[in-house]
């Protein structure tokens, strides 16, 4: 128990690609375990799937955000008043 709280490791999928895993002592211990012990095709295996998974974690991000920013402009749009231009229609 020598060491506490969580950790942040970075992984160089790719000559222009580095993510930042944050996690706890016991994963960051098991996943530095995988990479220290694996063989070269496990490695470029393990690389490409922890790639892809980035990858995926940053596109639904984004479409968490666009999806936030579609219903507050939604939710602004019905908060002002707002009609046609021109005269009032006559009763």
């Amino acid at each position: 128990m020598a060491d506490r709280g969580y950790r942040t490791i970075r992984l160089e999928l790719s000559k222009k690609t580095v993510a930042s895993v944050f996690t706890s002592p016991r994963t960051a211990g098991a996943l530095k375990d995988m990479i220290d012990k694996a063989s070269l095709y496990e490695g470029v295996k393990l690389a490409q799937i922890l790639e892809a998974v980035y990858l995926q974690g940053k596109k639904d991000g984004a479409r968490e955000t666009f999806a936030e920013i579609d219903a507050g402009l939604l939710e602004a749009k019905r908060m002002i008043p707002h009609q046609r231009p021109g005269r009032p229609r006559k009763k």
